[in-house]
């Protein structure tokens, strides 16, 4: 069990200090930066402090969605991270706690994606940000007034969704669904391009991430039924329990829940079964 241990907390600290996962970090980064200039100077001359909860309506929005997936899936497009440093890995720990080792640090790396996420969002609100558990007098206002023009808000705060959840347990949400849905997307990744190839991974995970337009763009009492199966979508928390012309927009958090976890446990175990047969190509680090 300790050689597990070691061998993840060396997995997880090439991955987390490697060039991709630096990329990421800055491209989602400057995407924060962009999103919540306008809640600051708002903040500023409304002389409303805000409160630490704008991020899961960032992530809501299909723009900086689409682009945060982007660098999500640029951040897996290496798998199944057979470089020739991994090759003593396998040596050392044998293929099934290799493999048992990867599944690890990709749940885990999605789940420091998503703290560091909002944690920078809050750290953007330094000097105009005040630490409450309710959503504060700023959101409300915004939610019930609308993105000022002169701000150029890039996203939309959602009185209905205020009503309907506390700041900690959208927050948490926005995390467990986000971590479970990236996870999901590696490790697809992964299993297919251990089966197929790293091409046909990236191309497929390029697609689900596409068809949050088609959820978006389809008719309105459709929209659940088609949002059931597109699962990048439920990313859009500030979405769920909300109707449209009496349909809701997302299904429930337990469907989303159960899925999300069904599809890592599948995932999961074509690894493990690819990973025992399979001849591996080492090559070498890009």
């Amino acid at each position: 069990m300790m050689g597990y241990f070691r061998s993840f907390r060396q997995m997880l600290t090439e991955r987390v200090f490697s060039s991709r996962t630096y990329v990421v970090a800055v491209l989602q980064g400057f995407m924060l930066h962009l999103y919540m200039r306008p809640v600051v100077e708002f903040s500023k001359d409304m002389g409303y402090a805000a409160a630490p909860w704008a991020f899961p309506f960032i992530l809501s929005n299909i723009f900086f969605l689409l682009l945060f997936m982007i660098g999500i899936i640029y951040c897996f497009s290496d798998v199944p991270f057979m470089q020739y440093k991994n090759m003593y890995q396998v040596i050392r720990t044998g293929r099934s706690r290799w493999a048992a080792g990867q599944v690890s640090v990709i749940l885990a790396q999605s789940f420091l994606i998503m703290a560091a996420n909002v944690f920078f969002s809050m750290v953007l609100l330094s000097g105009s940000c005040e630490f409450t558990l309710d959503w504060g007098k700023l959101y409300h206002t915004l939610a019930l007034t609308g993105s000022p023009k002169e701000y150029r808000f890039l996203f939309a705060f959602s009185y209905e969704t205020m009503q309907l959840f506390s700041p900690l347990e959208l927050i948490a949400l926005t995390v467990i669904i986000g971590t479970l849905e990236i996870g999901f997307l590696g490790l697809f990744m992964f299993a297919v391009s251990i089966y197929i190839n790293r091409s046909v991974a990236v191309t497929a995970a390029f697609v689900m991430v596409l068809m949050i337009y088609l959820v978006e763009n389809i008719h309105p009492l459709l929209r659940e039924k088609m949002a059931m199966f597109v699962p990048v979508n439920w990313m859009r928390v500030t979405q769920i329990g909300v109707k449209l012309h009496d349909s809701f927009i997302q299904p429930s958090v337990l469907y989303m829940l159960m899925v999300l976890t069904a599809g890592i446990v599948i995932c999961a175990v074509l690894i493990f079964t690819k990973i025992r047969k399979m001849e591996f190509q080492w090559y070498k680090e890009e």
